[in-house]
């Protein structure tokens, strides 16, 4: 029997049954933003790609239509003055990640694009960016992940398509990548992957979000067939976006999926790896991006919701899977394609980064009580 609850909430700003605002998320109107440009941005990943000890910012842009990406420097203090563009060519790019693909000991950036070419552009000494060679297939790639899926260590790139099947290039150790390995049917709606040892047998996971259909799990082997699938969620909700972690704390992970007019939900983990016990949200939004995080620092996981044309919104994970409701800038209704975490100014706090299409790229500070 599927044992559904509801998720309890409080408004932000009011105090209810022993719960009180113990963070707020500043964002400076608007001076706190990545760039002043309202370019159809579809996902925003960060690393140190300068290796200076903070987190730069590679920002996707285009989606559908050519665009230019760009990595943006951060200065050290959650400033981003200074801003590289990424590639000869303007891209319908999704998603854009960085590792040291080749082994060379510079920091490599990976590109996938809609319906064109995805691309590696390979580090240099001078951050330059100038070699590229492309990978996978020409597909309506939708996101990307990287991990060392075949365990052989270097990291291979996993692709998320949407009406064809999802790849995994697997990395040669030099930095190409002609072995590619197929999941999923060209029929699925993959919108993004995880990759994450779900079932702890030692073999990395695949988890799925589908835009249409039941989201999925692929579950590893030694072989990397992939061919053992566990199905989760509602076949008739439009999942844009999951995360995993454990937020009742019993050594199983569980699963948060954001919906398009739909409530988000949490499927919690078992030893059986059946999902059938879930908690929803109290109401329907349309969640284009869903992140877990401590971002008070209290033990208890957060999330934090990336809506279109609404309010975002963060849930501060209190006790017995129960969360407090805080809304972002009430003033704003972005189309927010993703949402990043991470402690942009060095503080120790985990700070929330919107990346919205059409409209500037924000970011909001976290600030404990």
């Amino acid at each position: 029997m599927i044992n559904k609850k509801t998720l309890w909430y409080i408004c932000f700003g009011i105090y209810i049954n022993g719960f009180s605002q113990e963070v707020s998320f500043f964002n400076a109107d608007g001076f706190f933003s990545i760039g002043t440009q309202s370019n159809r941005t579809a996902s925003i990943t960060l690393f140190d790609i300068d290796k200076d000890g903070d987190l730069d910012a590679l920002i996707a842009n285009g989606r559908h239509w050519a665009e230019q990406n760009y990595l943006h420097y951060n200065d050290g203090k959650g400033g981003f003055k200074e801003a590289l563009p990424i590639g000869k060519l303007l891209d319908a790019s999704y998603a854009i990640k960085s590792a040291d693909f080749n082994n060379d000991g510079y920091m490599d950036i990976a590109v996938v694009n809609d319906n064109i070419k995805n691309k590696i552009y390979f580090g240099s000494n001078n951050n330059g960016f100038e070699k590229e060679i492309s990978f996978g297939s020409i597909a309506p790639s939708r996101n990307l992940e990287v991990a060392d899926i075949d365990g052989d260590g270097d990291t291979d790139l996993i692709i998320s398509n949407r009406r064809a099947v999802n790849e995994i290039c697997v990395n040669d150790s030099l930095g190409n990548f002609d072995t590619i390995i197929n999941f999923g049917n060209k029929s699925d709606q993959t919108i993004q992957t995880l990759v994450i040892d779900i079932n702890n047998d030692g073999y990395l996971d695949l988890i799925t979000a589908e835009r249409k259909g039941k989201n999925k799990i692929y579950l590893g082997d030694k072989k990397l067939s992939f061919s053992k699938i566990v199905e989760f969620g509602n076949e008739n909700v439009e999942t844009r976006s999951i995360d995993i972690a454990d937020f009742n704390k019993d050594g199983f992970l569980d699963i948060v999926t954001g919906n398009l007019g739909a409530k988000n939900s949490i499927y919690f983990g078992s030893e059986t790896l059946d999902f059938k016990n879930y908690l929803e949200f109290s109401g329907e939004r349309m969640t284009y991006s869903i992140k877990v995080a401590d971002l008070n620092q209290d033990g208890f996981l957060d999330i934090v919701e990336g809506n279109s044309e609404e309010r975002n919104y963060v849930f501060l994970g209190k006790e017995n899977t129960t969360f407090q409701e805080i809304g972002l800038r009430d003033d704003l209704k972005d189309a927010t394609y993703h949402i990043a975490i991470g402690d942009l100014n060095n503080d120790g706090i985990l700070d929330i980064i919107e990346a919205n299409s059409g409209a500037w790229n924000l970011y909001y500070r976290t600030v404990k009580k």
